[in-house]
């Protein structure tokens, strides 16, 4: 099936987390389409967003990859940042994946955590590995959800609780920036 933008308006375009993948192996026929569409907007030199699975979808559409990793990192973290990295994405957010994105050539990576890119950038396209729309009601939600019952989520519902006024904040803060600076 053919994917297209021919009637598709926007100044830009948002996608999210899901709990679908597109590391190799995982990918399925909605994802791959989803990854050509991305591709389409984003050579047309029209802002993306990618949260999570959409920084890996961006990835993806770009010539980087994505791999699935042995066990699901979540954490509250901060991130190694690059001398690129705007202040906005100091300090810490939350992070649920269980795929490892790795950027694509020519992106420039501003953050890492140790075994993935977790945030970078092409262009007027970004790729945002945390999950900075979460706040410790939406982390019980998923981990009720998803029937997740370990320290590690405890541990991120307690961070987020514990700064949401700040991680709030921040959230706002590094979209007004992405806007202004793509």
């Amino acid at each position: 099936m053919s994917v297209s933008l021919d009637h598709v308006e926007g100044d830009i375009l948002f996608v999210l987390g899901s709990p679908t993948s597109v590391a190799d192996g995982y990918c399925l026929a909605p994802a791959q389409q989803e990854i050509e569409l991305v591709r389409q907007w984003v050579s047309i030199g029209r802002q993306f967003v990618g949260i999570c699975f959409g920084a890996q979808v961006l990835a993806c559409a770009l010539g980087g990859s994505v791999r699935r990793m042995d066990n699901t990192f979540r954490a509250f973290t901060e991130m190694t940042l690059k001398p690129s990295a705007p202040e906005v994405v100091q300090g810490s957010w939350a992070v649920w994946h269980e795929d490892a994105i790795t950027a694509p050539v020519g992106a420039e990576v501003m953050a890492r955590l140790p075994h993935a890119d977790t945030v970078f950038r092409v262009g007027n396209a970004w790729g945002i590995q945390p999950h900075i729309e979460f706040t410790g009601d939406i982390v019980e939600r998923l981990a009720t959800t998803f029937k997740v019952d370990t320290p590690d989520v405890v541990a991120l519902v307690d961070g987020l609780r514990a700064t949401e006024s700040d991680h709030s904040q921040r959230t706002h803060q590094l979209l007004d920036y992405i806007c202004s600076n793509s």
